[in-house]
């Protein structure tokens, strides 16, 4: 006797001593293997899973890219600013130059010659610069030395009164009658006061004597830092 369902399909059992599996299914009087459907979705499943892998690498690279832009944006804007300083400094002249070293508290290595001054640029003039060191004050004119700047700044100071060439410093300092110190060309130093500033020379009185010193032959007046 046949086992079937209430639609005429072979149900799973045995039929006449058959034993009907439950993979088989009747249709119409057909027997066929039921569907497996992993041949299908394995597939499916990899080609997902490539699909993610594409995007992800997709967006690696969208993001490699990003960061490549931003570093050229950014080399490119130092670049710009770094030529923007060079031509800024082009324009300088030596009071500009000394002024930004007062600005930076800047230490210098100053070469006349002869001499060498080390310290702080603390004041600048149109012509001239202040050093300052442990005992004394050095005043300096910019074109008569080499002058060697530190790497080390030890904070800036605000200019304010001062003379604004070097003549006018000699003038202010020849009114207080206070011995100084003064470097000349050749590396010499004078000891006095001085008595006169003139249109382009200054006369010392050094043991009584009226030293006649024209300002390009001039290189350096020291003086006590107490009276600075």
């Amino acid at each position: 006797m046949r086992m079937c369902d209430s639609e005429g399909r072979l149900r799973p059992g045995r039929t006449a001593g058959v034993e009907v599996p439950a993979s088989l299914v009747i249709v119409e009087g057909v027997v066929a293997k039921s569907i497996n459907l992993s041949w299908w979705v394995q597939p499916v499943s990899r080609a997902r899973k490539g699909m993610e892998k594409e995007r992800e690498t997709h967006q690696n690279l969208e993001s490699e890219l990003r960061q490549e832009a931003g570093r050229e944006w950014a080399e490119e804007a130092a670049e710009d600013e770094h030529l923007t300083e060079l031509m800024r400094r082009r324009r300088l002249n030596l009071g500009d130059a000394a002024r930004e070293m007062v600005d930076r508290g800047q230490r210098v290595r100053v070469e006349t010659g002869a001499q060498t001054f080390a310290g702080e640029v603390v004041f600048a003039g149109a012509d001239y610069a202040i050093v300052e060191r442990a005992d004394d004050v050095v005043s300096i004119r910019l074109d008569a030395a080499i002058w060697t700047i530190e790497q080390i700044e030890v904070g800036g100071h605000e200019q304010s009164g001062g003379a604004a060439t070097m003549k006018a410093h000699l003038t202010d300092i020849a009114s207080t009658d206070e011995s100084v110190r003064l470097i000349v060309g050749d590396g010499r130093a004078l000891i006095g006061s001085i008595d006169l500033v003139a249109a382009d020379y200054l006369e010392v009185n050094q043991d009584s004597l009226s030293v006649v010193v024209p300002f390009a032959q001039l290189v350096a007046v020291i003086r006590p830092r107490a009276r600075f």
